[in-house]
């Protein structure tokens, strides 16, 4: 906190140590390359998704204040703000087609969508003024524009700090870590990720706008790749993922170039070292390579002192479906992958309350029907209903927010996050608020996450892991893995939950625990359970009823014991004389 206020304090004392327009119209530069960094760094940043096109939307931000001002008689706030809600629709447009790609792909896209902006600009004569641009710009006296810029820039780093505190900033690097269990929780990726594309272009048109009123003039020739590949190297060389990243590399890029005008030829390869230097030696930019080893950001303990032990009030307490009949309803669902039949004919009930195990050996089908039971396999055929609803081919997340959570072979946990904020995810599943509250941190957003924070922090006190509620998610040893995200498909409050393997990698010890609190939650009336596992004592010591898969058909069914003893089960799977 020292630092930023001394860095602040020193940025707002340049008009007045030096009247030189140079030092402050590379000032008010650098200041403008940090409100774009900072809102790339919402997508690049924490959603994972690269962009080379914002040079687009900070052309459209300038572009339209520019022509609101002058053509249409507009006060320039007003066209400013016009300007970031245009850039924002326009970015939500563009990412709805874009984010069906990802990697090289979206980078591909941005690029188009940058080039088509910049080509706009030059043909639209009548509107942009084509390659001459746009004149006579209201503007401010240099001094007023460099403040204007630099609150403007502390502004949207305190805005995109208070997204990263939110659930929406949760969101996105849960989306980011992993897409997959994101969306067991109920969140839709793609729309994460479209919100965070549409705050990015927001920001970038924000600053496009000041960059008209600073300079009174535009062209196209200041809307090129070149300047997007330099909002993305700057925030790579700072720091993807730190609201200091942006600062840094603003700074960096900025005041470098013009240290060395004497090698304005060599600019490009200037900039393809630094790149090559962030990627090779600095992977997580400077920022991060200072910051490696001290404690990451995370959702602040709750404030209340002590939180009730065992299973939070009312979290198992789970509504039967209507009429008294089965839960889920499998029928005749069939899957095939290259002509490989996964699954064939399976069909099964389940009860609402209760543990259904899984069993049967390797390839039998039970990860596949599993992932046909949450939406991330569509059958071929049969259908899948829940209580009266068929949720046969619905995406996950749908499925997910209809009650059912799960876990997975391999712990699909949220890296970058907390403990304590993995199983805030699942608390807030969906129900993420309001984007503009998230970012201008407002009383009834600070008092939604002092709320999510209590209640994740019951549910690790629930499951034992209040210890770790700090301690990130990538730093846990297996079994705490498996508990964490056992805890965190909880915390969603499911009508069924799917299990899948949770004693793999756990020691004897372990699975006895894991016993013990599997056996709590079906007699606390918890959620509907299907549980596929390997460790026959495990199954056959919680389980109220038993399917057996083999070659992805149902070879057996029904109590435990009963299974135990069929012959077909001894000879395909168990192993044992009857």
């Amino acid at each position: 906190m020292i630092s930023w206020a001394a860095l602040a304090l020193a940025a707002a004392a340049l008009p007045l140590l030096t009247a030189n327009t140079y030092y402050l119209y590379v000032g008010a530069s650098a200041g403008l390359l940090v409100i774009v960094t900072a809102g790339l760094n919402v997508l690049a940043g924490f959603t994972g998704q690269i962009s080379l096109g914002h040079a687009g939307f900070y052309a459209i931000g300038a572009y339209a204040a520019a022509l609101l001002s002058l053509k249409a008689g507009c006060n320039p706030v007003l066209a400013a703000l016009a300007a970031v809600a245009l850039a924002a629709l326009i970015g939500a447009a563009v990412a709805g087609a874009a984010l069906r790609v990802s990697g090289p792909y979206l980078a591909m896209v941005t690029i188009a969508f940058g080039i088509i902006v910049e080509g706009i600009l030059v043909e639209w004569v009548s509107l942009t003024g084509g390659p001459g641009g746009v004149f006579n710009i209201p503007k401010p006296a240099l001094r007023t524009s460099y403040w204007l810029i630099l609150g403007a820039a502390g502004l949207a780093l305190w805005l995109v700090a208070n997204l990263r505190a939110s659930a929406w900033g949760r969101a996105f690097l849960a989306v980011r870590d992993s897409d997959v269990a994101a969306e067991s929780l109920g969140l839709s990726a793609h729309y994460v990720r479209t919100v965070s594309f549409s705050v990015s272009a927001a920001f970038a048109g924000g600053a496009g706008a000041l960059f008209a009123t600073l300079n009174g003039y535009i062209s196209p020739d200041s809307f090129t790749l070149q300047s997007s590949i330099l909002f993305l190297l700057a925030l790579l060389f700072g720091g993807m993922g730190f609201t200091a990243g942006p600062v840094v590399g603003s700074l960096v890029l900025t005041l470098l170039p013009e240290l060395l005008t004497r090698l304005a030829d060599y600019r490009l390869i200037l900039y393809g070292g630094l790149l090559l230097l962030s990627i090779y030696w600095l992977p997580s930019g400077v920022v991060g390579a200072l910051a490696r080893g001290r404690p990451r950001r995370r959702l602040g303990a709750p404030a209340t002192a002590a939180l009730a032990e065992g299973t939070p009030r009312g979290a198992t307490e789970q509504t039967p479906p209507a009429g008294g009949g089965p839960l889920l309803r499998v029928e005749d669902v069939s899957v095939t992958f290259g002509g490989l039949a996964a699954l064939a004919g399976v069909t099964l009930a389940v009860p609402p309350r209760g543990i259904h195990a899984l069993i049967g050996p390797n390839g039998a089908g039970k990860t596949t029907l599993l992932n046909v039971l949450s939406g991330f396999t569509a059958p071929g055929a049969g259908s899948v209903r829940l209580g009266e609803r068929v949720v046969t081919g619905q995406a996950p997340y749908v499925i997910a927010r209809l009650g059912v959570a799960r876990t997975f072979q391999t712990a699909q946990l949220f890296a970058e996050l907390t403990a304590r904020e993995n199983v805030a995810v699942g608390v807030a599943g969906p129900r993420l608020g309001s984007v503009f509250a998230a970012l201008l941190a407002t009383p009834d957003a600070r008092r939604r996450e002092r709320a999510l924070a209590m209640a994740a922090q019951a549910w690790l006190a629930a499951t034992d892991l209040a210890a770790w509620a700090d301690a990130p998610a990538d730093t846990l040893p297996a079994g705490l893995r498996r508990r964490m995200e056992i805890a965190r498909a909880l915390a969603t409050r499911p009508r069924l939950l799917l299990l899948d393997e949770p004693a793999a990698g756990l020691s004897p010890a372990e699975i006895r625990e894991l016993d013990g609190r599997l056996t709590v939650v079906r007699d606390g009336g918890g959620p509907a359970i299907i549980l596929v596992e390997h460790h026959m004592d495990l199954v056959m010591a919680i389980s109220d009823q038993v399917t057996v898969l083999d070659d992805g058909r149902v070879i057996a069914g029904g109590p435990p014991e009963a299974v135990r003893r069929d012959p077909a089960v001894i000879e395909a799977y168990l192993g044992v004389s009857a």
